[in-house]
């Protein structure tokens, strides 16, 4: 069996594409997407048990080892992955051979290729993990490529393209006819001395001349508007898909990453829609052309045809560098988006460390890579195009100096020679255009990997039968032994039992990392639980749809977020048909009417890109407005008031306790004076559930809840 290779798509993807590799050399496709899932793949990439648990469920058995003293033996059954350092960075590679002298690696990042001995094991940490088919390994054929999965975004331009096609066919012919228009010039109308048919034959030439013109813009003008219509489709499609997805997905990846695919749409949409009728027309061409070009004999046809296979075996000679660079370009390309999004989404905090100059730096050296790799893809290009154009050339001098030769001996007349040198136009354009497609396709196959890596993975709660659906909520919680690890690391929570009656006002308290936000966040649904149940009203969370569970639940997380428009914009987010009079009693209630009614624009005003214009304690204030205008029947407040000041944070939560009295409140608080009137107060440490309680119970306890108090009222 051949080594097999899948190319990371980023730099977290390393140990998916190992594995992706693997699978492939067995006859198993798995794209990379689905790997990173079962692996529980993250921001940091994939632990060693993910590793081995991916395996496991893709058939293989496999198991984790490390040599201390770094010895290739040749009991190691290949191929196998190895932990190594690349960069100073953690990398996976798959190493497919062994022996005395050299190995052969797999680099997801690079390509297969052999080094020696010294130089791997002075990369190798040593650790490694062995894989095997079990007898329940199946393979899987290829997955959807290009045509197969976009090519539905034609089938509503389907007229259009027939239009299309009908009118690039008549250009097409009228350029053949062309090519007889020549032959019948020279033979006839000037061995012949023909003045009145020269003028006639001229003018009746610059006719079709206007016609090709004028059809010619039409195709043109039919192939943009169909091609921004494929845009709008695309674009919107794999944004919408994005908004869908679970918060999984967006904690695993870089926003650059996510972002960049947007780019990936635009190849696509050039590739099945102009490339793909570039494809058949030119292809038709070939036919037709060399149908006229085998009547003119077989010696100037057959020297025609040699350029014709030298250029298609620097075609194939020119596509596995060239798919390659264009990984590498990719991946870089996202790198340098997310460096770029994070530095301005950090400008405050890079300001304030004058980091100014590091900051440039890092960015600057990912910019010349990316550019590095755009000359590198240049230049493969432009030398296969050159080598092209040189054999063809070549080719051309060819039938010049054969054809003259012929005209020497009397076989063919200047007229012949001519059109079949304009013939051959068409019948050696057609396959130029097509070779020079490769790199545009190869472009197209990566964009299209790259987008379905995304568009592969399930929308959140897809199918999901809704068990609550229009009841309201009326706020019983019940939590029974649930366990929860992001991906494959740590569990950071541990058989977490705990039950909040209807009305109750609760608070999760606790050091940081203790747990108390990852568990209100499995209430919101946005990450899935394996061990246990949480039950609301009696239904079990699973069995609810996860947009009819959050439209009834107000949440107001740490970092508030505002958008781009207006206070009264922000405000009403997420609201239908909202009325003023209650954005207005909204924001009054959140005590955000003060500071608004001392803004020129009041309610009107802009608050900037991510609400910048205001303080946090102003963010926060609005986004308690957002959640009471919405009337929800289960509010979460995770530490929504930990950026005002204590007169503030007392008159909002007074307003708080009295507009829910009859509304389930869960409040995660790190300043204990403002739930110590809350009904219950589960104290979280380590992942686990110290103890539960009022105030007065927890601090009598003497516990950990008492030295967190203790701890923040010292005299």
């Amino acid at each position: 069996m051949r080594p097999q290779l899948v190319l990371q798509h980023d730099e977290t993807d390393c140990a998916a594409a190992c594995l992706s590799s693997i699978m492939k050399y067995y006859g198993k496709n798995i794209a990379i997407n689905r790997v990173r899932k079962v692996a529980g793949t993250d921001i940091q990439g994939t632990s060693g048990l993910g590793i081995v648990r991916a395996a496991e469920t893709f058939g293989f058995t496999c198991k984790g080892l490390c040599s201390e003293e770094k010895k290739l033996t040749d009991y190691f059954p290949c191929p196998f992955i190895a932990h190594v350092k690349k960069d100073v960075l953690d990398h996976y590679v798959v190493i497919y051979k062994a022996t005395e002298r050299y190995v052969l690696i797999a680099d997801p990042a690079d390509c297969i290729k052999k080094i020696p001995v010294s130089d791997f094991k002075g990369t190798w940490s040593g650790v490694f993990f062995i894989l095997a088919p079990t007898a329940n390994f199946q393979k899987i054929p290829e997955s959807q490529g290009l045509f197969s999965r976009f090519a539905h975004l034609l089938v509503p331009h389907k007229k259009v393209l027939l239009e299309t096609f009908i009118a690039s066919i008549c250009l097409s012919l009228l350029g053949v006819a062309s090519a007889f228009y020549f032959r019948f010039l020279i033979d006839e109308v000037l061995y012949s001395q023909l003045k009145q048919t020269l003028m006639l034959f001229s003018v009746g030439y610059l006719i079709v001349i206007l016609f090709q013109a004028l059809l010619g813009f039409a195709r043109n003008q039919i192939m943009m508007y169909m091609s921004n219509k494929i845009d709008v489709v695309l674009i919107c499609g794999y944004f919408r898909h994005i908004l869908h997805l679970p918060m999984q997905f967006f904690t695993a990846r870089k926003t650059g990453e996510i972002i960049s695919r947007i780019g990936d749409t635009a190849t696509i949409r050039q590739t099945i829609s102009s490339t793909t009728l570039s494809i058949v027309l030119d292809s038709c061409m070939l036919i037709v052309g060399g149908f006229f070009l085998f009547t003119f004999g077989n010696t100037l046809l057959m020297v025609s045809m040699i350029p014709v296979v030298i250029s298609a075996i620097l075609a194939w000679l020119f596509a596995k560098p060239y798919k390659k660079r264009l990984k590498m370009k990719a991946f870089m390309e996202a790198e340098k988006q997310s460096t770029l999004v994070e530095s301005i989404n950090g400008i405050a905090t890079i300001k304030a460390l004058s980091t100014e100059d590091s900051t440039y730096e890092r960015a600057e050296e990912q910019i010349i890579e990316t550019i590095k790799q755009g000359i590198t893809l240049g230049t493969m290009s432009n030398s296969q195009s050159s080598a092209q154009n040189f054999v063809s050339q070549c080719g051309t001098l060819a039938v010049y100096w054969l054809g003259s030769l012929a005209i020497f001996k009397g076989t063919m007349s200047l007229g012949q020679l001519i059109s079949f040198v304009t013939l051959s136009g068409y019948f050696l354009g057609p396959f130029a255009r097509l070779l020079t497609l490769q790199p545009a396709l190869q472009e197209a196959f990566v964009a299209s990997d790259r987008l379905s890596e995304i568009l592969d993975i399930p929308e959140e709660n897809e199918g999901a039968e809704d068990l609550l659906q229009k009841k309201s909520i009326y706020g019983d919680i019940e939590v029974k032994n649930i366990s929860f690890a992001y991906g494959t690391r740590g569990k950071t929570l541990k058989n977490i039992c705990f039950s909040i009656r209807a009305h109750q006002k609760v608070a999760f308290v606790g050091t940081s990392g203790s747990g108390k936000t990852t568990m209100t966040k499995l209430l919101l649904k946005f990450y899935d639980y394996s061990e246990g149940d949480i039950l609301i009203d009696g239904i079990n969370l699973k069995d609810i749809d996860t947009v009819s569970l959050r439209n009834r639940i107000g949440y107001v997380p740490q970092e508030v977020l505002l958008f781009s428009g207006t206070i009264a914009e922000n405000i009403a987010l997420g609201t239908d048909s909202p009325d003023f009079q209650n954005i207005y009693e909204a924001a009054k209630a959140a005590q955000a009417d003060s500071f608004i009614s001392e803004m020129p624009d009041r309610y009107s005003t802009k608050v900037g890109e991510r609400g910048i214009t205001l303080s946090g304690g102003e963010r926060q204030r609005l986004s308690l407005a957002r959640i009471l205008l919405r009337k929800p029947q289960l509010i979460i407040l995770d530490e929504a008031t930990a950026s005002l000041d204590s007169l503030s944070e007392k008159a909002i939560m007074d307003t708080l306790y009295t507009a829910t009295q009859d509304i389930t409140t869960i409040l995660v608080a790190h300043r204990l004076s403002t739930i110590r009137n809350c009904d219950q107060i589960i104290v979280f440490d380590k992942g686990e559930i110290a103890e539960t309680g009022n105030h007065d119970e927890l601090i009598n306890k003497n516990g950990t809840y008492r030295k967190l108090w203790d701890a923040q009222h010292k005299e």
